[in-house]
Formats: C-alpha cells, structure tokens, sequence
C-alpha cells in the first residue's frame, strides 16, 4: 500500500514492486513547498474530484486504481484500493497535478496542509 514519506525537504509517495510494476511508474516525488493541499477522502469511488481516464495503469472500479489518470492537460497518480480511506495531495509544479492514495494516516509534517 502506497504511503507519503518525508524524505529531507521532499515528499516521496513510496511504492511497493508489485505497485511500480502495475502502476507503471516508479516513485512519484515532490518537493514539500509544492504541495497545495491535502483533503482526506473517506470514499474514493463516490469522490467527485476523479482525476480523469487511466493510462497507463491497472483499473477495476470499487477494487484497484492504480497508475497514471489523465485529463486535459493534467495527470495524477492513483494508488487506490477497495474502499479504503485515504488523501488527495494536491500538487503545484510538478508532474503530477495530485496524488490520491488509500491510507490511514499521513506523516505528522504535512498535517498543517490538512483541508
């Protein structure tokens, strides 16, 4: 299961093997100032902020979203799985205009980017 880690002044979305192979991509990594927000999304499925069409990646609605979703001139990256909990990052300069990931908590230092 995809997890935020703080790695000095950068925040990487860290990606088991099987996820970088079925996602493929490996592991997405921002700077700590470029995050905009982050929103706790108790249901990714009924979400209205869907990121768009899957390519490349694996996909099977209310099971697996996991890779690369594409929308007019933007990407993000999906690690979400069933109807697990979990966060929207969203991102400024970046290649990834947001993150969303099933997980149960995020690293203490990006709590006061919490919306």
């Amino acid at each position: 299961m995809a997890k935020a880690v703080i790695v000095g002044s950068k925040v990487h979305l860290s990606l088991s093997l099987k996820e970088k192979f079925w996602g493929f991509h490996g592991t997405p990594k921002a700077n700590i100032s470029d995050i905009v927000k982050i929103e706790q999304v108790d249901n990714f499925w009924k979400f209205s902020g869907w990121p768009g069409v899957r390519a490349p990646g694996a996909g099977i609605p209310y099971v697996i979203a996991l890779g690369t979703w594409r929308k007019w001139r933007s990407k993000s990256f999906c690690a979400i799985y069933k109807r697990e909990p979990g966060f929207k990052i969203t991102l400024n300069n970046n290649e990834f205009k947001a993150w969303l990931f099933s997980a149960k908590e995020i690293p203490t230092d990006l709590v006061k980017f919490l919306k």
